[in-house]
């Protein structure tokens, strides 16, 4: 069933069923304030019993009227903070709507699990004009064309956005400045050094020697774990490896 149209509300969303014929009473500015106050004070922390019977009618019906949009009894329910419980929620929406009070749908129609949601008797007087229906959505259409432009400009400024954010800032860049400079002085300094002759330089022919060097004990070093995992396997066949290295006073690798 699609909502029809209807003027728009100074107080923000006006999300309407469809309509049918009874008697509605205009939301007076002082009920909106009532249940400002009444949040204020669940927000200090003030506790109060949940309402029932008529009082707990007349406080869903006042919500409907005031929020003009469907909700389920557990909306209306959470959305009162528990001043209604969802059980009592539930029964008195059903009874509200069969006495005409309010109006009701079930969201699948008579199927198993379908969820009911209720709203607020609407005014048949209140509908919008097909001259206000034109405007409506001229401004639609004219939003809706200035949805390209206006996130491509966000994309761009996200991009400077994330740029400025990871660029250092002033005080980290004189902190960057004066590290780089000491390090800097440091490295001249041991430049200085090899240019004076001061510091000694490594010949080609030490390195490889070094290296020469470093590859023969390497060798050796791999011949002898060879040597040691086999002599190892062979008593392993006996007692574990942590009792055999104990007695053979064996210490890492």
């Amino acid at each position: 069933m699609v909502p029809r149209a209807v003027k728009p509300k100074p107080e923000g969303h006006t999300l309407k069923p469809k309509t049918e014929k009874g008697k509605v009473t205009k939301v007076k500015p002082e009920k909106r304030e009532k249940f400002k106050s009444d949040k204020k004070g669940r927000e200090k922390g003030e506790k109060s019993k949940p309402l029932i019977g008529d009082q707990a009618m007349e406080l869903i019906a006042e919500y409907l009227k005031t929020q003009n949009r469907p909700y389920s009894a557990t909306e209306v329910s959470a959305n009162l903070h528990g001043r209604v419980t969802k059980t009592a929620a539930d029964k008195l929406l059903k009874e509200m709507e069969q006495s005409n009070q309010i109006m009701g749908k079930a969201t699948n129609g008579d199927k198993k699990g379908s969820q009911w949601v209720f709203w607020t008797l609407q005014d048949p007087n209140d509908a919008a004009t097909p001259e206000e229906l034109s405007i409506m959505d001229a401004t639609i259409s004219i939003l809706r064309n200035k949805l390209p432009g206006l996130r491509s400009t966000l994309k761009i400024a996200t991009t400077k956005l994330a740029t400025l954010t990871a660029t250092p800032s002033s005080s980290e860049l004189a902190i960057l400045v004066d590290k780089l400079r000491t390090e800097n002085e440091k490295k001249q300094k041991k430049l200085e050094g090899y240019k004076s002759g001061s510091e000694k330089l490594v010949s080609k022919e030490e390195i490889e020697g070094v290296d020469k060097e470093y590859r023969y004990w390497n060798a050796k070093r791999q011949a002898r774990k060879r040597a040691f995992d086999v002599m190892e396997d062979y008593f392993l066949a006996g007692m574990p490896r942590e009792e055999l290295w104990e007695k053979a006073g064996i210490e890492g690798e």
